[in-house]
């Protein structure tokens, strides 16, 4: 045999073997995937996992975010349910004491009225306090974005 012969089935050798010990290992183990921050806040993963690792773990987050979801879904359900039955026995009891009350000269008109104030102000604490941390947080970007650069020549007065 010729010396290219040798040469050639020494490096068909080679090749034959190393696919077939690629055929036997696992690719996913050497290949790795990068995980999202989110997701390794959330879970505690490092920042990058094999590829079977990845696939196992993120079949198992999702489940749990469908559990999580569904249970919040059935929380919120449950709690418009009940704001459902309040909604219909305060209409219903206004319907029960409507007739009655209409007969009395200065309640008659004040039910209604005073329903609709009630309900003005029964929730307007948390939202007085929202538009004023909103109006606030306004106020200071305001501030910081009107500040006097000598170095640009810029200036502008502060409020």
């Amino acid at each position: 045999m010729k010396t290219n012969h040798l040469i050639f089935l020494f490096i068909l050798t080679f090749v034959v073997l190393g696919l077939l010990s690629f055929a036997g290992c696992d690719m996913g183990d050497m290949i790795h995937v990068k995980t999202p921050n989110t997701i390794q806040q959330q879970t505690g993963l490092a920042s990058t996992i094999s590829l079977n690792e990845a696939e196992s773990e993120y079949q198992l987050w999702y489940q749990h975010m469908q559990t999580a979801g569904s249970q919040w879904k059935s929380n919120i359900e449950h709690a418009n349910e009940i704001r459902n039955m309040v909604n219909q026995l305060s209409l219903s009891a206004l319907d029960e004491i409507g007739p009655t009350v209409a007969g009395v000269p200065v309640l008659g008109p004040m039910l209604p009225a005073a329903s609709g104030l009630l309900g003005l102000f029964l929730g307007s604490g948390k939202l007085r306090k929202e538009k004023e941390d909103s109006f606030n947080k306004g106020l200071d970007e305001g501030r910081k974005t009107t500040v006097t650069s000598t170095s640009t020549g810029i200036t502008a007065a502060t409020a």
